[in-house]
């Protein structure tokens, strides 16, 4: 039985690993070819031609479902941290693996489903994909230090990727109101994604920015839960 285990540090690794390497083989990929602006693209403008759709697609998937496998694991590790933690820690431990989950899943559609082809369901399924896991990896880090067992770096990764994503979030908006003053609407860029021929505003390129910058946050956090994982498999 034992020789059908997956070791479950090993399987983090893969699943933060192949994720970087993805987002970075496809950001060469992508600006070589001259498809994409080399500073600095929204993520999801990446995978619009081949070969960087089916890269795009293909690494994240199963950097995604690994992390969905994961989660479980981490909610049987969680257990009985949260039991001695006492309070509502057990009910939230229960509620951030489904939570884990499903924004997961919704990632495995947002790397699928491209910007350009499916806009709304794009941006809604990569908005529930963000805010689980920052979700879920404030918990894990907060769940962790209270049982004495705080990483530094974790910690950081955690206050970054929050910062970024809502400096995304204020960068966006302003993007949007500079299109508004042009004559367009405030969900212009909803539906017509930026190319490489177009000027592209500060604003913009501050979003992409943050965005690339909590992604990595995720990915930093992630090697730091390898010694929470040691000895474990799935």
């Amino acid at each position: 039985m034992g020789t059908n285990l997956v070791d479950a540090k090993r399987l983090l690794e893969l699943s933060a690993g192949l994720g970087a390497l993805t987002l970075v083989t496809t950001y060469l990929v992508s600006t070589t070819n001259g498809r994409v602006a080399p500073f600095i693209p929204i993520i999801s403008e990446m995978p619009f031609a081949e070969p960087e759709s089916s890269l795009f697609s293909a690494g994240l998937t199963v950097s995604i479902f690994c992390f969905i496998l994961l989660a479980q694991t981490f909610h049987r590790i969680f257990g009985p941290i949260a039991r001695e933690a006492g309070g509502n820690y057990e009910s939230w431990n229960d509620l951030i693996r489904i939570m884990a989950s499903f924004g997961g899943v919704c990632g495995i559609i947002t790397v699928n489903f491209h910007w350009n082809i499916h806009p709304v369901l794009h941006g809604v399924t990569a908005g529930v994909l963000f805010t689980s896991f920052l979700i879920w990896g404030t918990f894990a880090n907060h769940l962790l230090e209270k049982s004495g067992r705080g990483d530094n770096t974790r910690r950081l990764a955690v206050y970054l990727g929050w910062g970024f994503f809502l400096f995304m979030i204020i960068f966006s908006a302003l993007d949007s109101q500079e299109l508004v003053e042009d004559g367009h609407g405030f969900f212009y860029r909803l539906d017509n994604p930026p190319t490489v021929d177009q000027d592209r505003s500060t604003y913009l390129n501050l979003t992409a920015l943050c965005e690339w910058g909590m992604v990595f946050s995720f990915y930093i956090a992630a090697f730091t839960y390898r010694k929470e994982l040691e000895g474990t498999s799935i």
